[in-house]
């Protein structure tokens, strides 16, 4: 056990940091309370001081990001600085990069998550939400996914709510028109791949206009059932198809083959390839 005296207000933010640092360490090695309705709030001071914990590493890797400094330890970029000497999750890395990089765009969300009166959980999910929106829709959606979490909904539900966000931002606005497909979500193509842990890969993306038209017209064909007897979903004859693509395998294969007329009557004379070689 180690005591120390704590003068907050004479400290310095890297002086803070080691102290929770110790002050965690320490409680590391404490057993938990007996009673259960204690651990029960202990659990919730826990986390809520997790959050501020995380407001905080928000702000110090957004500056490293924006600086460049982990290259200067041989690290391409901040994703793998965190991957590589935090020993993060490549889906946990994404989320805290995400939520350093919108930390200046999301003025309410940041002042919300440093006070303690939003969760490190629905700051993460409505950064991500935004991340692909220009300023004046990430305004518009930091304002309406902040009204969904005050309305109780769960973290999972504004993450789902986030994936539609530019369709939200134009029903408020009135601007969504039937005629209106091609210009709404986003206009760059893009696609994330995170790999699991039984090497597996999660794919999550999304195709502008003209992608989507080259993804109809490559895989569509391809995903068709493949029989009576194909009990494979529209979700498994589509991956199917995708991986048939990217090894090559949809590509078809021409043969000539020269045959003659009495044996496609019937008769027992073999066909031949063009440079003679005989088939049945």
């Amino acid at each position: 056990m180690c005591s120390i005296e704590i003068d907050i207000a004479s400290m310095s933010a890297v002086e803070l940091a080691d102290v929770a640092h110790a002050i965690a360490a320490e409680l590391a090695q404490r057993q938990a309370p007996d009673s259960p309705a204690v651990c029960m709030r202990m659990a919730e001071t826990l986390s809520a001081a997790t959050d501020l914990h995380e407001s905080a590493l928000a702000d110090t890797i957004a500056r490293v990001d924006a600086s460049g400094e982990m290259r200067r330890w041989g690290l391409p970029s901040a994703l793998a600085w965190l991957r590589n000497h935090m020993g993060m999750r490549e889906a946990r890395a994404r989320e805290r990069l995400a939520l350093a990089r919108q930390h200046t765009r999301l003025p309410q969300v940041t002042k919300l998550l440093a006070c303690g009166d939003l969760s490190y959980g629905y700051a993460a999910t409505i950064a991500t939400a935004v991340n692909r929106l220009p300023d004046q829709d990430c305004a518009a959606a930091e304002e309406i996914l902040l009204d969904l979490t005050d309305q109780g909904f769960s973290a999972g539900k504004v993450a789902a709510f986030g994936n539609k966000i530019t369709d939200l931002i134009a029903e408020r606005d009135g601007t969504e028109k039937a005629d209106s497909e091609t210009r709404r979500g986003y206009e760059r193509s893009w696609i994330d791949s995170t790999r699991s842990l039984d090497g597996g890969r999660y794919i999550k993306g999304w195709l502008n206009a003209e992608d989507a038209a080259i993804w109809d017209g490559t895989l569509g064909p391809l995903a068709k059932p493949a029989g009576t007897d194909d009990r494979r979903d529209l979700s498994e004859r589509t991956a199917a198809a995708l991986t048939s693509v990217l090894s090559g395998g949809h590509k078809g294969t021409k043969v000539t083959v020269i045959c003659d007329l009495d044996t496609l009557t019937g008769g027992t004379a073999p066909a031949r390839l063009t440079d003679g070689t005989p088939i049945p």
